[in-house]
Order: structure tokens, then sequence, then C-alpha cells
């Protein structure tokens, strides 16, 4: 048994089982849980030189709120009983499939990974945003290839072997090189070079990136493959790419196999750019390769562009591109590199999946981005959504529109639970009861509705404001429910009884916001006259006014410990205001345009604000400073909801749409990973067809009915007419 001493910390390390063989040098599972031990055959100065910056330096880890580790990055210096540096401490990766199991058809299959073209698109994504981090850290990875990306079933990757890295000692520059390459990686104006004698940049890193994307997009087709056209024998993979030769060059030597090689035109036009500005433009000038950030922005647009398909579960295609690809590639071939099952013409709310369970399963899919990820879209409001609401569990979403409708959504699956009919007007504020039973929804109808929610069922209305019904919220204790109106009241309502209890005015304008505080106790009021007020909910009494908004209060929002209170108004900033003392805090710029929604994160350390300016701002409660800004919608954004655990933030926008947003770690909870729903998993009316053909089935149907009753044989006839009144129905219902 051999034991080594950790030299941050002192403690002993103790090799266990049989190593693995890399390169130069083994690899050893620990007495130290989740850590593995990397021991050099022969170690040199150079080594031990490299580690110490590299453990004085390490990056920062881009995905530490996810728990997860995004590079195997020395811990620790293992020194022998000599005191002589003999390898490094580093962590474990654990329960990776390398990056060629996961983009390789046949190795899918062998592994039985159930991956679609969405988790390679994601995984790709997540690829180059970690990259990024390791090149603002300073650092060039020098040898990317396939073996040194693992990837877990959240297609969230991790990269080894990063001792091979180029270092850069930032106190006296001295650069420890990468002495390796990897054929089919390696940019031509490296090949044939002494890797021992060259500095590299991460520009080579550009090259070896966009290769490593393109296999991932192109079911592990490599950009230097395809039909050689040209005289003698097809030139190795390092003399294509030292030629400038691939698949889209122009005058290429290399021409695409018909049904075979998967085209370029599929993906996003902007990720087509980056792949022509790489292998085309960047082959005469190396530095117009796209960088790691610029894959970053077209693998996101290209993500957010994925639908599923209508015909098979586990086909995504570009929308950009119009039609699926993989349908048509399948039909052509027989083989099919995303199997999956055939959709049913139709799905129910909820739905029980007959497949065995996905070893990477799609649904755990997130990106590997501190805050702000992935952009989930769901649709089927046919006008603006004026409000989007969480039920205290997380499972389902709740929105409302300017089409009079309330959507319940399941959050896992994207589907619509329910459609809630029953305003004659804009539905202007949603709001779940505490236990998530009971959802309310104020309108332009000037009334505010009880629903079921387990039933999706109204159960009463509410009446007494004599203008549009703009904002309205439950108390802690799911007794009493506020609203706030057009009418420039607000108005307290018995929640069991569906009565009202009183009737609060003070606001010399429209009421635009409601909410209690976490205790109850206090009730916060924003208004068209640009004030904030306070009511003591037991007295209905006035508190105090906060004014210093120039334009109307368009929201408000108590921190979930009651101690602050954000504001969001017309004049196009948030302001944090001090309940006790009533005192400004400190306002936030940013936006270019109104605000219409502010909401705290479950643990009150970020606020989100929706804006007419079509983007959707994070900020840093306690520096006020903005984190991120999320655009994906093409209108205003009208309203923002935390989910209770603070993984996702949802968005709903005059885009008729609602926007699903991963903001925090994610979990396999319901709340997780939302898939992107499609047209498929909207209810769709009775086609044309249908209809048509079930005039025709009527016809015949009639005929045959009363040729067997003149026959005088009745009990056919009856049998007749009850089976094809199931067939019609059936088949006119889509």
């Amino acid at each position: 048994m051999t034991v080594f001493t950790c030299a941050s910390t002192g403690q002993s390390i103790t090799l266990l089982g049989e190593p693995k063989i890399s390169g130069e040098a083994k690899v050893w599972q620990t007495n130290r849980n989740g850590y593995l031990a990397k021991i050099y055959h022969n170690q040199t100065p150079e080594h031990v030189q490299k580690l110490a910056v590299m453990i004085a330096h390490r990056p920062k880890e881009p995905n530490s709120h996810l728990n997860h580790i995004s590079f195997a990055w020395p811990k620790s210096v293992l020194k022998d009983s000599q005191g002589n540096c003999v390898g490094f401490l580093m962590p474990e990766i654990k329960e990776g499939k390398e990056l060629i199991d996961i983009y390789n058809p046949k190795r899918r299959k062998d592994f039985k990974l159930e991956v679609d073209w969405r988790f390679l698109h994601t995984t790709a994504l997540n690829i180059a945003s970690i990259i990024e981090a390791i090149h603002i850290s300073g650092y060039v990875l020098g040898d990317i290839k396939p073996q040194n990306i693992l990837v877990n079933d959240r297609a969230l990757p991790s990269i080894i072997d990063t001792d091979s890295f180029q270092v850069r000692n930032p106190k006296n520059n001295k650069v420890y090189r990468c002495l390796v390459g990897s054929e089919g990686f390696t940019p031509p104006e490296l090949i044939d070079q002494d890797f021992s004698s060259i500095d590299q940049t991460e520009v080579h890193d550009r090259f070896r990136l966009a290769v490593i994307i393109y296999q991932l997009l192109f079911g592990g087709q490599t950009p230097f493959g395809g039909k050689w056209i040209g005289a003698g024998e097809p030139p190795e993979t390092n003399d294509r790419i030292r030629q400038g030769l691939w698949l889209y060059a122009s005058n290429s030597l290399i021409q695409p196999v018909d049904n075979i090689t998967i085209p370029l035109e599929i993906v996003h036009p902007e990720v087509q750019r980056c792949f022509l500005r790489c292998f085309n433009d960047g082959y005469k000038n190396p530095n117009l390769r796209p960088t790691a950030e610029d894959w970053v922005k077209a693998l996101r647009l290209a993500v957010n562009e994925l639908t599923i398909c209508g015909k098979v579960d586990s086909h995504y295609y570009s929308r950009t591109y119009g039609k699926c690809y993989w349908c048509d590639r399948s039909t052509k071939l027989g083989i099919d590199i995303f199997p999956g099952f055939a959709r049913p013409k139709q799905q129910s709310a909820f739905s029980v999946s007959t497949s065995q369970p996905k070893v990477f399963a799609a649904d755990k899919i997130i990106e590997n981005v501190a805050i702000g990820g992935q952009i989930h879209t769901l649709q089927g409001h046919f006008s603006y959504v004026i409000s989007v609401a969480f039920s205290p569990d997380g499972k389902i979403l709740a929105s409302g529109s300017c089409d009079n409708i309330i959507k319940l959504w399941d959050v896992g699956t994207g589907r619509v639970i329910y459609t809630l009919k029953g305003h004659s007007y804009w539905v202007t504020s949603l709001a779940f009861s505490p236990d998530g039973k009971i959802l309310t929804s104020g309108s332009g109808d000037k009334t505010i509705k009880l629903w079921n929610v387990t039933r999706g069922r109204q159960i009463r209305t509410l009446k007494g404001h004599s203008e549009w019904v703009r904002s309205v919220a439950f108390s802690p204790d799911g007794k009493t429910l506020v609203s706030g109106s057009g009418d420039k009241t607000i108005k307290l309502w018995n929640v069991t009884r569906g009565r009202q209890i009183r009737t609060l005015e003070g606001h010399s304008e429209w009421v635009r916001s409601v909410a209690f505080s976490p205790d109850g106790k206090t009730l916060v009021s924003g208004s068209d006259d640009k004030t904030i007020q306070l009511w003591d909910v037991t007295t209905g009494g006035q508190i105090c006014t906060f004014k210093g908004h120039s334009g109307w209060v368009t929201s408000v929002a108590f921190s979930p410990d009651g101690k602050i209170l954000a504001s969001g108004s017309e004049d196009k900033t948030i302001k944090l205001w001090n309940v006790t003392t009533g005192g400004q805090i400190r306002t936030l710029q940013g936006h270019s345009d109104s605000i219409r929604s502010v909401a705290f994160s479950p643990d009150g350390k970020i606020l989100a604000s929706g804006s007419y300016d079509k983007t959707i701002k994070l900020w840093d409660v306690g520096t006020a400073r903005e984190i991120y800004t999320l655009q994906g919608h093409s209108s205003s954004v009208t309203s923002v909801a935390f989910s209770p655990d603070g993984k996702i933030l949802v968005s709903g926008s005059h885009d008729n749409t609602i926007n699903i947003w991963q903001v925090g770690s994610s979990s396999n909870t319901a709340t997780s990973s939302p898939i992107k729903p499609t047209q498929s998993n909207v209810p769709q009316p009775a086609t044309s067809t249908n209809i048509y053909f079930s005039f025709c089935l009527y016809i015949i149907w009639m005929l045959l009915c009363v040729l067997f009753w003149y026959s005088g044989l009745f009990g056919w006839s009856i049998l007749i007419f009850l089976g094809g009144m199931v067939t019609i129905v059936s088949l006119a219902s889509g």
C-alpha cells in the first residue's frame, strides 16, 4: 500500500486499487472520497513548477452553482516520504461518458444512451462556455480531443488531463508548453511543428473547438471527410487540414456523400457562419476564427430555435431549417441515428412513458452558465401574456393573457393541463393560494375569479370593483385576498365566503400592483399616482407613503424576510426601500424602457425585473449591481416569477409566449428542467381533412344503416349505427 502526503493539508493520501495508465502517469483511486491521485512515471522540475502555477491560479469554476466539476484541476501536490513531488491530487469526475460515446451513433447504441440533437447542441454550448472560462484565465488547452472531455446525463462536460494545458506564470511570464496534439484537431499552421518550441494561443484552440462542435452536431462526422474528387489517392486528414480542404471550402476537392453526409444547412445560420469563419476565413487568417464566446452566443441562439418533431419524440430540428431532417434521412437510409417512438396524434395532459428509463434523459439537460440559462418557450396563447405565476410546489405554471384565457401548464412536460375560460376581457393578474389548491385571477372585465386547480373549474366570481382589476394576491395564510383596481381602490376579500371585508382608499390614480408582506400584517400598493403605500391589514389604516418615482409604479414586491420592498416604474428604474424606516436604499438603473414586473428570488439575494425593452434583468440585491440580462422575447416583458426553489425564472411577454429560464442549480425535480413544448403539445382544432373524411364516412354509414334496416336486419343496423358514431366522433376530434 502506497501512501503520499498532501502538501496543502498534510493529510496522508493512500492509493487504492489498480491504476489506470494515462500517458506519462498513472491515475489511482484514493482514500479521500471524490479525489484521484495522478502519479507521474518520471517527475521533472518542469512538472513541479507547472503544477505550482496551476494550483495557485485556478480558473473560476463556471458551474459551482450546479455542484459540477468543469475541469479536473490539480488540487494539491503529492509528496513522497523524502518530500519529493510525485504527482498531484485532483477531483474525480464521476458518471461521465467520453465525448465520442455521446456523438457517435454506433457507440450511443452500444451504451444504450438515448441522446437527442438538443442534448448534443447543449453539450456543444457547455463545452464552449467552459473553454471560454479557461481562456479568460489565460490558459491554452493545446490538446482538445474527445477522450479528454467527459459528459454527464445533464449535458454538462468535464475536461480532464488539465495538466497538459499550456500554462503561463503570471508573475514572470514563463510558459510551460503543451507538448502533445491530436490528428484532426491540430490547426494548419501547427501541423508538423515542434510543440516544445511553440507558445500557443487561444487562437489555436479556436480551431480545435470548432472541430469538436462539428462532430457533436453532425453525428460524429468530421468536417474534413467526404468524397475525394481530386487526382490520385485521397490525402490524409492532416494534409487536408494543411491545404484548407473541407466540405464547404470554395472549389473544394472534397464533396458531400449523397444521403450520408449531414448537410451544414440543417444547423442554425449563426452556427453555419461560425464554421465558415473558422475553416474558410480562418484558414487564411487564424485570428478570424470564432472565439469560444462567439460559439456560446451562436449555439445559444441555435438551442433556442430547436423544436421537437411532430412524428418522432426524439427528433429535434431547427426552426430555421423548417422541417425534420432526421425523419427525411431515416426514410432514405432506413437508419435513424436518433431512434425514438412515433408520436400519437393526441396526447393527454398527463402521460406515462412506455419506454425504458433513459440513461441520458433529455429532461435533465441544463446549460452550464451561472445565471441566465437556456430558454424554453411555451406557446399556446393567441395574444399578449400579461401574468405568470408558479404553484407553491413548483409543478404547475399559470399564465393569463389578453385572449381572456388562463392556462395551467405542467412544468415537467411543458404541456397544458387545463385551459380556464370565464373572463370576458383580458386576464391581468394571477396568484396561487399558499396550499396551491386555488388560483385567483383579476381581469379587465372588473371581476376576480377563484378556480379549483385540481379540477380546472371555476369556484366563484367576486364583484365589487368599478374598473379593471389590475392586481391580485393571497395573504400568507390563504384566508384573505387583496385586489388593486383602476378605480383607485384596494379591496380585501374573505376567500372562504367570497365576501368583501373592506375597501382601502388613498391613491389618486390606478392601483397597478398589490402584495402582502411575508407575515401578512402589512399590505403594499403601487399606483399611477407615482407613489407606494403601506397599509395595516388589520385596521385598514395607511402606515406610510413612499415617494421617489417619476412615473407610474407598475410593480411592487416584498423580499422574503419582509425587510426590503422593491418597486418597478414607468420611469425605467427599480427602487429598493427599507420597510421599517420608509427610506430609499438605492435605485437600480439599466432598463431602457418601462419596468412592468419585479420579483425576488426565494432566498432574497436576486431581484428579477421585466421591461418593455424586451429584456429581463437579474440584480444582486446586496450590491444593487446587474448580474445578467436575459434576452429572448421579441416584444415587451410583462411578468416575471421565480419557481419556489429559485432554480427557474419564468417570463410572460407581448410576443404571446412564456419563456422559462434556468437561473440556478438544477436537480431531478419537477421544476428542474422544463422541456420546450411545440404546437404538437398544444391541443389542435380538427383539421379540414378530418372533417371532410368524417362527412364522407357519415354518408356511407347512413346508407348502410338504411340498407340493413329495410332488409330486416335491425340488430346489425343498430350495431353499425353505434360503431359509426364512435368512429366519426374520434376522427372529427383529430
